[in-house]
């Protein structure tokens, strides 16, 4: 019965987490260039832009382990659950903390405004997951079905999430205009975003 659950909560998930998300109408609105015409960024903007790219990344792949999660968890998927959420929060503080470090200079740059905004979209779905994960303790038969089911959509949620905040990391490379979307464009740790 347990491995039947598990395998179904599973087939949840990574249906769930396979998603891809949209841009939000705030980042159409700017208009992107593909020509070069503001100011070239320092060695610190790009290894801001840098920063971010890799933290975007790697919590990616950590709310993608939710996952894995629950197919190794065995008969406490909920300890298992909770470990990687643990991870998971850790990989989004450093996420929060390289995003608002934007250089000194850069505050009022569109493409800062415009990622820090999805950044704090991401961090309201993080807390949904973090309290499905929460509500999963102490379930058992139909009822933690139903709480593994929700830890899914919650854990989709944060990939569409993230999924905006790579979009509008994406948007601000196009934008020549803009010194950070430079440092974006050119941070080699953003290609996998571009």
């Amino acid at each position: 019965m347990r491995k039947t659950i598990v395998l179904i909560a599973a087939a949840a998930l990574l249906t769930g987490c396979g998603g891809s998300a949209t841009t939000s109408s705030s980042t159409s609105s700017r208009s992107p260039s593909a020509s070069t015409s503001g100011a070239a960024p320092s060695a610190e903007q790009t290894a801001w832009a840098s920063g971010v790219c890799t933290a975007t990344a790697t919590v990616k792949k950590n709310v993608e382990g939710i996952a894995s999660a629950v197919t190794s968890g065995g008969s406490d998927v909920s300890a298992a659950l909770s470990a990687q959420m643990a991870t998971i929060s850790a990989s989004a503080t450093a996420l929060t903390t390289a995003i608002t470090a934007v250089p000194a200079g850069s505050e009022s740059d569109p493409e800062a405004a415009a990622v820090k905004a999805s950044a704090g979209q991401f961090k309201a779905s993080l807390s949904t997951l973090e309290s499905s994960v929460n509500a999963l303790a102490g379930k058992s038969g139909m009822s933690k079905v139903t709480a593994l089911a929700s830890v899914g959509s919650a854990a989709s949620d944060v990939l569409s999430k993230l999924g905006a905040t790579a979009q509008a990391i994406k948007t601000a490379a196009t934008d020549g205009k803009s010194t950070l979307g430079q440092a974006f464009a050119t941070a080699p740790a953003c290609s996998s975003l571009r």
